[in-house]
């Protein structure tokens, strides 16, 4: 059961704004309006005055909120009361995870298997390219990874925003006379992009199997940045010593650096009025059926991303 669009309709109800809804689902806004149009059309009437600021409930909307809410109310008492008449034994669920995937899931396991202690999940380490190889080969039902998703064979939903920082030389020019005294991770140095083409940085590179391989690509694009010198690192953790040793510019996600350790020798850093990030995100095969527990396990890590904004 897909209750994805009585979500939507609360979240932009809570919230007072569709921009602010959509951030909150971790979706895009043009989709969240296109999503609430949709529903709209289908009704037959509208469901906010978007001439309202903060945006408003029509009568009808008035109406359909009130139901929404117990229709999310009922469907979780039917699951729990299922569960508990013993109809769900033994299921197992295999998912696919990268180390960011990993770390997200990790974090909500025992929750899991708290709420449905039937299912049992088996996490099998990969890569990005592996996981979505693994589902479209219906090697496993889930996967927990980063986007980009390249497989046109995939569908997903994003659970969780995943900054990323620069960690960079301090021995670099382009810190030379700056003021580095209160860098830290709450407290980015902002640099220019064409900074990053200085003669005096290598740039650490992921390899080619990893969604930080497509951020990096993405952000060289965009900003018009052409490494005088790289190399390729495999491991994601390998690359952030290389760099907190001075041997090299490096993007990684903002959990994978050691907020305890005092790195003297780096500069954390983002680019002037941006924010690097990209998503982590649960996917599976499009068309596929996929059994109770993967879709216990799908439904459950989404209703994290709502939890976690509470």
């Amino acid at each position: 059961m897909d209750t994805s669009i009585y979500r939507y309709v609360t979240a932009i109800a809570e919230c007072g704004s569709i921009s602010a809804a959509a951030k909150k689902l971790f979706i895009s806004q043009p989709a969240l309006t296109k999503q609430l149009g949709r529903l709209e059309s289908s009704l037959g009437f509208k469901l906010f005055d978007r001439g309202s600021i903060p945006i408003s409930l029509t009568a009808e909307g008035e109406i359909f909120l009130e139901y929404a809410y117990q229709y999310l109310r009922l469907e979780q008492e039917m699951t729990k009361k299922l569960q508990q008449v013993g109809r769900w034994d033994g299921m197992d669920v295999q998912v696919a995870t990268t180390h960011r995937g990993g770390t997200y899931v990790g974090l909500h396991t025992a929750m899991f298997l708290k709420e449905y202690p039937q299912v049992q999940v088996e996490y099998l380490d990969s890569s990005a390219s592996s996981c979505e190889e693994a589902l479209v080969n219906e090697q496993v039902e889930l996967a927990v990874y980063t986007d980009p998703v390249i497989s046109d064979k995939i569908e997903y939903m994003p659970l969780e925003e995943d900054p990323l920082v620069l960690v960079i030389p301090r021995s670099s020019s382009i810190f030379q006379g700056k003021n580095l005294e209160d860098n830290d991770l709450e407290h980015l140095y902002e640099l220019e992009p064409e900074e990053l083409n200085r003669e005096d940085l290598v740039f650490i590179r992921s390899t080619s199997n990893h969604s930080l391989y497509l951020a990096e690509n993405a952000l060289f694009k965009q900003y018009k940045v052409r490494p005088a010198r790289t190399f390729t690192v495999d491991y994601v953790d390998t690359r952030y010593n290389i760099a907190c040793g001075g041997g090299g510019v490096a993007l990684l996600p903002f959990v994978t650096i050691d907020k305890r350790a005092d790195h003297r020798n780096v500069v954390y850093a983002t680019l002037k009025g941006e924010q690097l990030y990209r998503y982590v995100i649960i996917a599976r095969k499009k068309g596929r059926a996929i059994s109770q527990g993967a879709r216990l396990f799908w439904k459950f890590m989404i209703g994290q991303r709502f939890q976690d904004t509470i």
